[in-house]
């Protein structure tokens, strides 16, 4: 990211920024002191620091302009318990931090900036903050560069702390490891001119003399299949996206292939000429031994998968995740069924192979954010991450995941010629909230899995019986809605409009499935399912076929020919590429006329795109088509799409007009729809209209159109037929 202020053309900000990766040994106070410098600078700020908690003191180690403060409580005590960029526009005015020493007294903090330096593994490592002496206002590009700053920082003080562990962990090698040397490049954009420092030169295995000093020239270094990766990598860097970093493989003189890491940022000096600056680091021997533990320490030798180790840290870090969201997850305890006789018949040797074409198999049955590991002998756990917001939907994920699982191990396999089948036992325990550890969730999951065998293998049962049967509900609903989909097992309702003389003036259609056993299903129960399923497009076009084939019906009619016909369609169907045009050659087969069709749209469609929302109503209203606003008040609600949609009709959602006689806010709401839809020239019908008294007061607050229980429930075709005919 471009920096906003200007930077002098030295090496002081590429050696800042070399302090940044050093990892084993704790980093000299004064190189962070200097890596805080350039980060102020960049961000403009007078003060800045890096804080670490110590017995629920914050103290500030590393600072720059925050000479002779004391360890106490800071703000960045309230910083580090965030998430996310904590920003404090003026804290004399925040009753939170006004009465703190660094606010009343030096260095007498206004604004505050800082963002949590938490590890991958969710440990809080402290903060970085920057902090001014008068109320300022960020742009997001200083935004970005905090965050940017804070990743770095975070990254290398957690690398300081996996070499602690990696040392701990190679205690039995000769000699520890030997941090990797760093120098520190500039490059002249216009110019082509690449500075490289003399650290660079002896790592590179080259000489200054033979080094021209031109991009192309380094770019020979690199390990063919890297050049790509590397050049896109500058790109982004003179782009000004910010700090920018690649890895990629030097090949030295000596033809030795050495590992690299890049790290560089766009810079502009006095005179505004763009300059890239950055360091590079030699990670071979950290590549080499990282590689080789994590082998040892986190994957199965035999299969190739994670193990128990990485099993369960993955499983604690999912746990974790779902304590502070609502985004749940599920285990599966998979065994073998009968394992035992192949190793007893065949030998261990076919039953390695065995294990190994099941590890695969696995694999192909999963997301790649999910986790297939061995967990030990014949047993395998899959972690199933991100399955939705509700219990209901993990577990009917889970569920398909689990039956995949059991047909591909029903398929026979072939092992050096030996064709071998065998089952598996599943058991399924959901991650969904609950204050549990790893160990008690692999033991429910173990439990379901032993109830599997019990019932006769080659199956699968969740840890609750209450929620299998809730689980075998939901399968079989979703089997029954796509065979009614299949069948076009439905059918339309329609409930009359009438305006204040009760003359029915328009007709909603609302549609019902005809169930073989339950009789007729809302739509409430079936619709959310259809959407999960991508049914959604098939049901409404039907809807609207059906609907536009009854307009027609009724044109021939004297009764019916002038009745306006309202089909709701879902945000799915409607965000459909090619809703606009099924919906004209809906019109062009059906022959009916497009005026006295009304698509009702919700306030929850326009969240999603607006533009394209637009763009479509536009093009339907050239056709003739009227669009209805419906459940308005619900929802986004917000004038200012209100005067970018083509939209002729509010609809004021019967959750205020149920109320209205004795909630005042429903009426004070129901009397603003009203005044907002003849303000903006739009025609205003109330739905949920049950009583005289709620039909009263609408008409009383010159809302004219109505519909209701109060005038008829929905009825099937030849019913709402007689009805018509009586009132005509």
């Amino acid at each position: 990211m471009k920096s906003t202020s200007t930077v002098q053309p030295d090496n002081s900000g590429a050696s800042d920024l070399a302090l940044m990766v050093e990892a084993v040994d704790p980093v000299p106070r004064l190189d962070f002191e200097r890596l805080l410098r350039l980060a102020a600078r960049i961000v403009d700020m007078p003060m800045a620091a890096i804080t670490v908690t110590e017995d629920d003191i914050q103290i500030a180690p590393y600072a720059v302009g925050m000479e002779g403060v004391e360890p106490g409580v800071y703000i960045c005590s309230h910083t580090i318990k965030d998430d996310s960029l904590v920003i404090i526009p003026d804290a004399a005015m925040d009753p939170r931090f006004s009465k703190m020493k660094v606010v009343t007294g030096p260095p007498h903090v206004r604004f505050y900036a800082g963002s949590p330096l938490i590890s991958p593994k969710g440990q809080r490592l402290g903060t970085l903050a920057f902090m001014d002496r008068v109320p300022r206002v960020l742009s997001s590009e200083q935004k970005e560069d905090i965050k940017t700053f804070a990743n770095q920082v975070m990254v290398h003080l957690e690398l300081q702390h996996q070499r602690e562990e990696l040392r701990e962990l190679a205690q039995h090698l000769q000699q520890a490891q030997r941090i990797a040397s760093i120098g520190s490049w500039e490059h002249w954009i216009n110019e082509d001119h690449l500075q490289l420092s003399d650290e660079l030169y002896r790592l590179f295995g080259i000489a200054k003399t033979g080094f021209d000093g031109r991009l192309a020239s380094f770019l020979e270094l690199v390990h063919a299949e890297d050049k790509g990766r590397v050049m896109e990598a500058y790109q982004q860097a003179v782009q000004g996206k910010g700090v920018v970093a690649v890895e990629c493989r030097i090949v030295k003189p000596d033809a030795k292939v050495g590992h690299f890491q890049i790290i560089g940022e766009l810079f502009l000096d006095k005179n505004g000429k763009p300059f890239l600056a950055g360091t590079t680091q030699e990670i071979t021997r950290r590549k080499q031994d990282e590689a080789q533990i994590e082998r040892l320490a986190f994957f199965d030798q035999l299969t190739r998968l994670p193990n128990r180790g990485f099993l369960l840290n993955r499983i604690e870090h999912v746990l974790a995740i779902r304590q502070r969201g609502d985004n749940n997850g599920a285990v599966l305890f998979i065994d073998l069924d009968n394992f035992k006789a192949l190793n007893d018949s065949h030998g261990h040797a076919k039953g390695d192979e065995l294990l190994q074409h099941v590890g695969r198999r696995l694999q192909t049955c999963v997301r790649h954010c999910d986790t297939v590991a061995r967990f030990g002998g014949d047993e395998f756990v899959v972690l199933l991450e991100e399955l939705g917001a509700t219990v209901v939907d993990a577990a009917s994920h889970a569920n398909h995941v689990a039956e995949k699982i059991i047909q591909e191990m029903n398929a026979p396999f072939v092992l050096q010629g030996l064709t071998y089948r065998i089952t598996s036992s599943i058991g399924v325990a959901l991650i969904h909230g609950e204050n549990i550890d790893s160990g008690e969730l692999l033991k429910r999951a173990d439990m379901a899995m032993y109830q599997a065998k019990n019932e006769g293998r080659n199956t699968m049962r969740f840890y609750s019986p209450q929620l299998q049967r809730e689980v075998n509900r939901r399968v079989l609903l979703e089997a029954e809605i796509r065979q009614a989909v299949a069948d076009q097992a439905f059918e339309l309702y329609y409930q009359p409009q009438v305006d204040k003389e009760e003359r029915i003036i328009g007709v909603e259609a609302l549609i019902r499935w005809n169930h073989p056993a339950r009789g007729v299903i809302l739509p409430r129960e079936f619709i959310p399912i259809s959407e999960e399923l991508s049914l959604i497009m098939e049901i409404g076009r039907w809807t609207l076929e059906q609907g536009c084939r009854q307009l027609v019906e009724w044109s021939r009619r004297p009764s019916t020919m002038n009745l306006t016909l309202s089909v709701n369609i879902s945000t799915r169907h409607f965000h459909h590429a090619n809703f606009v045009e099924q919906v004209v050659k809906v019109l062009e087969s059906t022959g009916a006329d497009p005026n006295n069709l009304k698509i009702e749209i919700t306030e929850s469609l326009l969240i999603k795109d607006i533009e394209d929302a637009v763009s479509k109503m536009l093009a339907l209203k050239a056709k003739g088509i009227n669009f209805s606003l419906d459940d308005f008040g619900t929802g986004y609600s917000s004038l200012g799409y209100l005067k970018k949609l083509p939209l002729d009709q509010l609809k004021i959602d019967q959750s205020f007009v149920r109320d209205v006689l004795t909630d005042e806010s429903d009426a004070v709401i129901a009397k603003a729809i009203v005044a907002l839809g003849r303000s903006l020239g739009l025609s205003v019908i109330a739905e949920g209209v049950e009583t005289e008294g709620q039909r009263d007061f609408l008409a009383d607050n010159d809302c004219h159109d109505y519909q209701g229980y109060f005038y008829q429930k929905p009825l099937p075709l030849s019913s709402f037929s007689e009805f018509v005919e009586s009132r005509a």
